[in-house]
C-alpha cells in the first residue's frame, strides 16, 4: 500500500515546472511550444527525482530530529486503515518532541540511539497495535499479553471510528462555514468595529492588509502548519516571526513612510510604477515591439524577448510595498542564517552529509559495480547481516554498513534475492539511474541548441550546483519541522547579476533549475515517499536480533526501496504526461486570450481599480470596470483574497529580477539599494551572536561552580542557567522565515493558527493522546475539508456552467464581495 501510495502522489503531485510555465505564457505570451514545455517539465522532474535519491541518504532515517513532521499523518492513516500483520507489537515509550530543536547537537549520526531524548525524534516512531495476531510469542506468556492485545484491537478500532467521525465532523462544518457564514473565514475584528475606517480595514483586512486582531476558523488556513503533528517549539518560532512582521515591522513601516510606503498598499503580492498603479508589462512590451519592428521580430513566433530594458526607463521604475520589500530582507536573512546555523550548531551532520551526497554521485559513475555477481552480493550481503544489527539498504538499493540498527533503511537480503533476478533488476537499476541523470541534465545543459533558452549552458551548470548544495539547509529544516524555507531570492537575485536587464525568460529558467529540483527531490517524487516508507515499516522491524530465533524468524522484514524508486519513476513520468494533457487542453479551451496582441496600441497609464491589487490579468484582457474582472465572487463560497497568490508573487519577481534586474534595483540611485545587504548582514551575524551569548553563558556558569558563587546567589545561578538554554533554544531561521509567510499566506492565520496549535497539543496531552491520534485527528480534518472543497467546487461549476452559481442568502455573515466588511483599498 505504500508503494502505491507512493506512486500516485509522485504522479498526482503538480509539476513545479508548470508555474513556470504558466507564468511566462500569461505574461510574454506563448514562447515554447508543447514539446519544449514537456521537455522542460519532464527533464526537471527527472533530475529532481535522481537528487531525491541521493539525499535519501542524509534524511531518511537518521539523526537530529529527521521526522519529516508532514508525512507523520498520512503514515498513522495508512497503518490504521490498512495494518501490517507483521508488526511486532512493541510500542514505544510515547514521547514528545518539543523539547529537541535544532540547535541540540548532542545526538549525532552514531550515536543517536544512545544519546536521543525522545525516541519519536530519533526515528523510532510510535506503532500501531492490531490484534492479538500482532506478537503471537508474547501472547502465549500468559493472560496478561492477551488482555495487551484485546486492548490492542479495541484501540485499533476506536481509532478508526474517531478517524471517520472526524471527517464526517469536518466535512459538514467547511461545508456550513464556506457556503452559510463565510465571514468567518477571515474574521476582521476592527473592520467590524470600525467598518468606514480606511485605517482600520488596512491594518485589520486579513486578506489584504496587515490582519490585525484577524480570525479565521477554516482548517485549510489554521491548519497551514500542521499545528497537531509539528513540533510545537517550531511552530512558535514560525508564528513569533510571523506576528513580529505583520503587527510590528510593517505597520510602523508604512506608518513612518519607509521606501513612499504610503503611496502604495500595505500588502500586496505585486510590484507597482511611480504612479501607484500595477506595474504594466505589456508598456513594455509593446514599446520595445515598436522599437524593434524594423528588425521584423515577431515575439509570438521567437521566445528571445527583445531587450526589455529599453523601455523600462521611460515607463516607470519599480516599487515596492513595505511589506514586500521587508519580506526580501528578510528572505535573504533566512537561507544564510540556515547555512550558518548548520555551520555552527551542526558541523558533523554537515560534513557527513556532504560525503554521502558525494559517494553516491561517485558510485553512480563506478563501473567496478556493474560486475558484481550474484555470489559476491549474496557473500558480502552475508558477512555484513548482523555485524552491525543490520544492513542499510537506501534508495538506490545499494547495501553499506548502518549506524541504526532497527530503523526501517536497515533491512536484510530477502530469499526472493537468492531466485537469480538479482543480477539482471541490479544492472538494469544501475544503468537506467545513469541513463537519466545523464539524460535531464543533457536536456538542461543543452536548452539553447533545443531552443527552449537563450542561456548559456555553464550558467544552467551553476544553477544545477545552487540546487544541489542549498538542498542541504533546506532539507535539514524542512525533515525537523516541516517548513520550507525561502529559496526562491536568491537564484533570482544570482540570475539577475549573471544577465543584462530585460531578460525575464533567461532569468526565470535560472531560477527554474535552481529551485524545481529541489521541491521535487524532497517532495513525494523523492525523500517524503521514502520516508513515508520508513514510518510505516518501522513498527514491523524488532529493534533487537534474538540469536536463538531462526533466521527467518528473527530476520527484518525486507523493505522493498527498489521498488520503490521504480514505482517513483512511473509515477514521475506518468504525472508530467498527464500534466501536459491537461495543461494542453487548458489553453485549447482559452482559445488565443493569452495570446500577446503585437499590433494592438499600449493601453493607457490610468490608475488601475484597488480591487485587481492581486488579480493577475492577461495582456490580451483589459477590464474598464471591476464587473468585467473574472473572480469567483459569484460562487458565493469564495473570494478573490483567497486565490493562489504564487503565480502573482512569480510575476511579480520576474519583473523585478529579469526586466529590472538587481543593477537597477541595487544601484546607488534606488530606495532598495541595501536590502541585500542587511538581509546578508542578519542571515550572518545572528546565529553566531546567539552562539556566542551560549557559550559565554556556560562559561560564566562554570565559573560560578567553581567558586561556589551559585550557592551564595542562586537566583543569579538559575538566570544564568537559563539564559544560556534559551540562547541555544532560539531558532533563528525558523523566525525569518515565518516574517515571510505573507502575503503568500493571508495574514489572518496567525492568531488562530496560535492558538489551534498550543490549545490543541495541550488538550491531546493532557487527555493522554499519543502522536498517533494527533496525527489521525489532523489526517481526518485534512480530509474532511478537501473533500468539502471539492465537492463544492465540482457542484459550483456545473451549476455555474447552467447559468445558477452557488450562493446562499445574502446576510451579515454572507455579504458577496465584501465578507471581511473592510472597505475596498
Amino acid at each position: 500500500m505504500v508503494w502505491m501510495t507512493s506512486m500516485v502522489a509522485a504522479g498526482g503531485s503538480f509539476a513545479p515546472a508548470y508555474q513556470w510555465i504558466a507564468t511566462i505564457d500569461t505574461d510574454y505570451g506563448q514562447p515554447l511550444n508543447n514539446w519544449q514545455k514537456f521537455a522542460v517539465v519532464i527533464s526537471t522532474q527527472l533530475f529532481g527525482w535522481c537528487l531525491g535519491q541521493m539525499l535519501s541518504r542524509v534524511f531518511v532515517g537518521h539523526s537530529h530530529g529527521m521526522i519529516w513532521p508532514d508525512n507523520l499523518p498520512l503514515s498513522y492513516l495508512i497503518q490504521t486503515l490498512f495494518p501490517d500483520p507483521h508488526s511486532s507489537g512493541q510500542e514505544p515509550d510515547q514521547r514528545h518532541t518539543d523539547n529537541i530543536n535544532m540547535s541540540d547537537s548532542s545526538a549525532t549520526i552514531s550515536n543517536i540511539f544512545v544519546e536521543a531524548s525522545h525516541d519519536s525524534i530519533a526515528g523510532k516512531t510510535e506503532k500501531i497495535e492490531i490484534s492479538e495476531d500482532t506478537c503471537p510469542s508474547k501472547a502465549r506468556e500468559g493472560g496478561d499479553s492477551v488482555a495487551m492485545a484485546d486492548m490492542a484491537l479495541t484501540t485499533s478500532v476506536a481509532r478508526k471510528r474517531n478517524l471517520v467521525l472526524f471527517t464526517s465532523a469536518t466535512f459538514i462544518y467547511q461545508f456550513l462555514l464556506s457556503y452559510i457564514a463565510p465571514v468567518f473565514k477571515s474574521l476582521c475584528l476592527l473592520c467590524i468595529w470600525a467598518p468606514k475606517s480606511r485605517l482600520m480595514s488596512l491594518f485589520g483586512s486579513g486578506w489584504n492588509g496587515a490582519g490585525i486582531l484577524s480570525l479565521t476558523f477554516d482548517w485549510t488556513a489554521m491548519g497551514t502548519l500542521q499545528p497537531l503533528v509539528s513540533p510545537l517549539w517550531a511552530q512558535i518560532h514560525y508564528y513569533v516571526g510571523a506576528a513580529l512582521m505583520m503587527y510590528i515591522l510593517t505597520p510602523v513601516g508604512w506608518h513612518m513612510n519607509w521606501w513612499g510606503a504610503q503611496e502604495l498598499p500595505i500588502v500586496s503580492t505585486s510590484v507597482f510604477d511611480v504612479g501607484g498603479n500595477v506595474y504594466n508589462i505589456s508598456l513594455i512590451h509593446h514599446g520595445s515591439m515598436g522599437q524593434q519592428k524594423a528588425a521584423d521580430i515577431d515575439i509570438l513566433e521567437s521566445h528571445l524577448s527583445p531587450d526589455l530594458s529599453l523601455l523600462f526607463n521611460p515607463y516607470s521604475p519599480v516599487r515596492l510595498t513595505v511589506n514586500s520589500a521587508l519580506g526580501y530582507i528578510f528572505a535573504v536573512a533566512a537561507i544564510t542564517a540556515a547555512a550558518m546555523h548548520l555551520a555552527i550548531w551542526h558541523p558533523l551532520w554537515l560534513r557527513q552529509a556532504a560525503r554521502d551526497m558525494l559517494r553516491s554521485l561517485l558510485r553512480l559513475w563506478d563501473p567496478r559495480l556493474l560486475f558484481r555477481t550474484r555470489k559476491s552480493i549474496m557473500a558480502s550481503s552475508r558477512q555484513k547481516r548482523w555485524s552491525s544489527s543490520s544492513v542499510d539498504t537506501r534508495s538506490d538499493g545499494e547495501n553499506r554498513e548502518s549506524v541504526e540498527p532497527g530503523s526501517a533503511s536497515s533491512i536484510s537480503i530477502s530469499q526472493s534475492d537468492e531466485s537469480g533476478t538479482w543480477d539482471f533488476l541490479y544492472l538494469c537499476g544501475r544503468v537506467g539511474r545513469v541513463f537519466i541523470f545523464t539524460v535531464s541534465l543533457g536536456a538542461a545543459l543543452l536548452s539553447a541548441q533545443m531552443g527552449i533558452s537563450t542561456l548559456p549552458g555553464w550558467q544552467i551548470l551553476v544553477a544545477v550546483v545552487w540546487s544541489v548544495i542549498s538542498s542541504l539547509p533546506i532539507g535539514f529544516v524542512e525533515s525537523v519541522t516541516g517548513f520550507t524555507l525561502p529559496m526562491d531570492l536568491l537564484p533570482h537575485i544570482l540570475a539577475g547579476w549573471m544577465q543584462a536587464p530585460g531578460r525575464p525568460i533567461e532569468t526565470s529558467y535560472f531560477h527554474l533549475w535552481a529551485t524545481v529540483p529541489i521541491q521535487v527531490a524532497l517532495g513525494w517524487s523523492g525523500v517524503r515517499s521514502y520516508q513515508l516508507a520508513h514510518h510505516c515499516s518501522i513498527s514491523s522491524v524488532p529493534l533487537e536480533h534474538d540469536i536463538d530465533k531462526p533466521e527467518e524468524q528473527s530476520r527484518p522484514r525486507r523493505l522493498q526501496l527498489p521498488w520503490m524508486k521504480r514505482g517513483l519513476l512511473v509515477g514521475v513520468i506518468l504525472g508530467a504526461c498527464i500534466n501536459q494533457i491537461s495543461y494542453t487542453m487548458f489553453l485549447r479551451s482559452q482559445g488565443e486570450a493569452r495570446s500577446l496582441p503585437v499590433e494592438a496600441p499600449p493601453p493607457p497609464l490610468a490608475k488601475q481599480p484597488s480591487s485587481l491589487a492581486n488579480i493577475v490579468i492577461p495582456l490580451s484582457f483589459e477590464p474598464t470596470n471591476t464587473t468585467d474582472v473574472p473572480t469567483a465572487k459569484i460562487l458565493g463560497w469564495h473570494e478573490e483574497g483567497e486565490f493562489g497568490r504564487l503565480p502573482a508573487a512569480l510575476s511579480s519577481e520576474l519583473v523585478v529580477w529579469g526586466i529590472v534586474g538587481p543593477r537597477s534595483l541595487f544601484s546607488g540611485q534606488s530606495p532598495y539599494r541595501l536590502i541585500f545587504v542587511y538581509g546578508s548582514l542578519i542571515g550572518l551575524l545572528l546565529p553566531p551572536l546567539l552562539y556566542v551569548l551560549h557559550r559565554l553563558l556556560l562559561h560564566l556558569e562554570s565559573c560560578m561552580r567553581k567558586s561556589l558563587n551559585h550557592m551564595r546567589h542562586p537566583l543569579a545561578h538559575r538566570m544564568v542557567c537559563q539564559g544560556a538554554e534559551v540562547a541555544k533554544k532560539i531558532q533563528i531561521p525558523l523566525i525569518l522565515t515565518g516574517m515571510v509567510a505573507v502575503p503568500t499566506i493571508p495574514a489572518n492565520f496567525i492568531i488562530s493558527g496560535l492558538l489551534v496549535a498550543v490549545v490543541g497539543q495541550f488538550l491531546c496531552r493532557y487527555r493522554g493522546k499519543t502522536l498517533v491520534d494527533r496525527s489521525l485527528y489532523s489526517a481526518a480534518m485534512d480530509t474532511g475539508t478537501r473533500l468539502s472543497v471539492a465537492l463544492m467546487f465540482v457542484v459550483g461549476q456545473i451549476l455555474l456552467s447552467r447559468g445558477m452559481p452557488l450562493s446562499f442568502v445574502s446576510w451579515w455573515g454572507n455579504q458577496i464581495g465584501n465578507v471581511e466588511h473592510c472597505l475596498v483599498l
